[in-house]
């Protein structure tokens, strides 16, 4: 426990960081440095990695999209990202004998998951004046959320959600994460809206969207946290990796979030929390 704690200290010293640096070219270098963490785990999932020219094109594919993204280039996404597939191809043709489609088909689809989710955190950021406050939601939406069901679910859990996925996850832990989430995106909310007053400000904020907010949240992690526990499963893997003692892979602890951020960037485009 006290690794894993260390570890945690660590990261959210080192995402503040980052988010201090929101305007410098080091905030899409972190999204990309996270980006191609987690493609390098999940293709090491699928034994991947010996296919190099199919492994090159998942990097490129998830470091140059947040760099086009930050610098207001999209209209060289399609181009830049037709190329890197193009690579992973030319790989199965190259070692069609051992390339299987499985395997193609998964760094494919990740690579376009992972990269396209956490890609979001820059539109989510420059989506009004509200915007680092609402990439500390998306990151907060899957991470509180698996503390509360963590927590909840080793002091109440009984009743198991996933059994033959997650043995460790619990109704009484779901539902925990859930309300977790809920109370802690009002209370962000309630210290923002407070902070801006302080500084002279004016801001009104949506609680019900807020506490709903949180609650989708909640539940979207889990999705999350449930996809990749499949295939660490199906592949007979405990962790996607070791970068972070007492977590696991950079996969293990962004799992929750490559479906979350998504989910915040359509309900911001719905739904107001502040006015």
């Amino acid at each position: 426990m006290a690794v894993r704690l260390i570890s945690a200290f660590i990261g959210i010293a080192l995402a503040l960081v980052v988010l201090f640096l929101n305007k410098t070219f080091l905030f899409p270098l972190a999204i990309a440095g996270v980006i191609a963490i987690i493609l390098t785990e999940l293709a090491q999932a699928v034994d991947g990695m010996k296919f190099r020219l199919a492994y090159v094109g998942m990097l490129l594919y998830g470091v140059v999209t947040p760099f086009l993204e930050f610098y207001g280039c999209q209209a060289y996404l399609t181009l830049a990202h037709f190329a890197c597939l193009l690579l992973i191809f030319i790989e199965l043709i190259r070692n069609s004998q051992k390339f299987h489609v499985e395997q193609i088909a998964f760094m494919i689809m990740t690579t376009i998951l992972v990269t396209k989710s956490l890609s979001l955190i820059i539109p989510i950021k420059n989506a009004d004046e509200h915007g680092m406050l609402y990439v500390v939601l998306a990151l907060c939406g899957a991470w509180i959320a698996d503390s509360g069901a963590y927590f909840a679910g080793v002091t109440l859990g009984k009743h198991k959600l996933c059994p033959t996925i997650s043995p460790k996850k619990t109704v009484e832990g779901f539902v925990g994460g859930l309300v977790a989430n809920a109370i802690v995106f009002a209370l962000i909310c309630l210290g923002y809206s407070i902070i801006v007053k302080y500084t002279g400000g004016a801001v009104e904020v949506n609680y019900f969207a807020a506490v709903i907010l949180g609650a989708v949240c909640a539940v979207i992690s889990v999705l999350g946290d449930l996809c990749a526990s499949v295939v660490k499963r199906q592949r007979g893997i405990k962790d996607y990796g070791s970068i972070m003692p007492g977590h696991g892979g950079m996969m293990d602890r962004f799992d929750s979030v490559l479906f979350v951020v998504p989910t915040m960037y359509v309900f911001l485009s719905l739904f107001s929390i502040f006015k």
